[in-house]
């Protein structure tokens, strides 16, 4: 016993060294690990993806990413193959009920203190009182680039790609103008009339 005493005074530094690398080693192990399950979570929907619809989630959620999902899927169930929100979820500005299509990106929003000076009461179609940001956080059409455009729920890069060419002779008078643009119909239009500007 007095020998491994004297053992342990003597290689004392490097016995914490070596503990210290273990931890390290094993902390970017459970990192990587974390990381597949992510990725590996959809997995059996990637078997088959002839009739499934591919959305893509970010924000405050568990395993961001590209799932594949049933048509007619919500928003509710992208949450749910996605690992479930954190604790930083907003989840009072996501529409739950919201009905996905396909190349959906949908991005979970942050809590916020609420400030009177940058929110807005303005009511929806269905008479339904909701609070939207201010003009200064909407993407202007006229003046966004493609990364800022596919920030937009629904807006891949090939619908930002069209948004830049059709303003190129046609600049936007109204946010409505955005539907001229192809492949941005009605339902579309709904889900990015609140985040978008034109001035």
């Amino acid at each position: 016993m007095k020998k491994f005493i004297e053992f342990l005074n003597k290689y004392k530094g490097y016995i914490i060294f070596i503990i210290i690398l273990i931890l390290s080693i094993v902390s970017v192990i459970m990192q990587n690990i974390d990381r597949k399950n992510s990725i590996i979570i959809n997995n059996k929907e990637l078997k088959n993806v002839d009739n499934k619809i591919a959305i893509y989630i970010t924000g405050e959620i568990k395993n961001p990413g590209v799932y594949y999902l049933e048509t007619n899927s919500r928003v509710c169930d992208a949450i749910d193959i996605s690992g479930g929100l954190t604790e930083n979820a907003d989840i009072n500005r996501v529409n739950l009920a919201q009905k996905l299509s396909d190349c959906d990106k949908i991005n979970i929003p942050t809590k916020q203190l609420e400030n009177s000076s940058n929110l807005l009461d303005n009511s929806n179609q269905n008479g339904i009182n909701e609070i939207e940001d201010s003009t200064t956080n909407k993407i202007n059409i006229n003046k966004a680039n493609k990364s800022e455009l596919m920030t937009l729920n629904g807006i891949g890069e090939s619908t930002a790609n069209k948004i830049i060419e059709y303003r190129k002779n046609n600049m936007f008078d109204s946010i409505e103008d955005i539907k001229n643009v192809s492949g941005i119909g009605d339902s579309k239009f709904e889900k990015i009339k609140n985040y978008i500007c034109v001035d």
